[in-house]
């Protein structure tokens, strides 16, 4: 159905390929995997949400033409990707030191916790291949929509919407093995390891990429 302004036709076909790409294993499940396990299911909602808020951004810049200014300035990108690496290795030190020195009440659990968005934002938003997606990927259902920007926006958020459903289950579904062992301060602990140890490994193929592309 084409309402003119927007191109509901193509949403079937869209909706079906959404799907597929948000349920991969990549990155993000794995960040989500590892928040969970390092701070809950409370930990990974604010995380989920801040990654939400992030892809908006992306959503937002895209649809006003961010594509036109990467085409100019491609080390932009880059710069953002190393940007990431970096603050996923710091996510990796903190998490670290706190298996190491800590065993938090509700109440420290809690105020830590508060930080989950911020981290899922920034995560987020250090990571280009969400806008080089977006800049790929939501063009080729634009249909014969009217209006480009009205369409990716539209696709663009019912990508998120769907990513953020998907995002919360896997991040609730490690949450609640940590919540399991929560009275067990050496199963919990190991499992803080763990999670610093995703960061660790994700600082790493960001970083490497971002080389990459240096050097390329």
């Amino acid at each position: 159905m084409n309402s003119g302004y927007l191109d509901l036709s193509v949403l079937p076909a869209y909706l079906s390929t959404v799907v597929l790409i948000d349920v991969a294993p990549g990155p993000d499940m794995a960040y989500m995997v590892a928040t969970g396990i390092g701070g809950g299911r409370s930990a990974a909602t604010r995380a989920a949400l801040g990654i939400t808020v992030g892809v908006v951004v992306y959503v937002v810049a895209v649809a006003a033409g961010l594509g036109v200014v990467v085409g100019h300035h491609p080390d932009f990108l880059t710069v953002l990707e190393l940007f990431g690496s970096l603050y996923l290795a710091w996510l990796s030190y903190s998490t670290f030191q706190h298996a190491r020195h800590a065993h938090l009440d509700a109440a420290e659990a809690s105020t830590e916790q508060g930080s989950w968005f911020r981290r899922g934002l920034v995560v987020n938003l250090s990571n280009p291949k969400v806008l080089l997606f977006f800049l790929a990927f939501l063009p080729q259902f634009l249909g014969k929509s009217h209006h480009p920007v009205l369409q990716l926006l539209m696709l663009g958020l019912l990508f998120q919407g769907i990513g953020l459903a998907i995002d919360l289950t896997v991040g609730w579904t490690a949450g609640g093995f940590r919540d399991k062992v929560h009275a067990r301060p050496g199963a919990l602990r190991a499992m803080t390891f763990t999670s610093a140890g995703v960061f660790v490994i994700l600082a790493i193929i960001v970083g490497a990429e971002a080389l990459g592309s240096i050097v390329q």
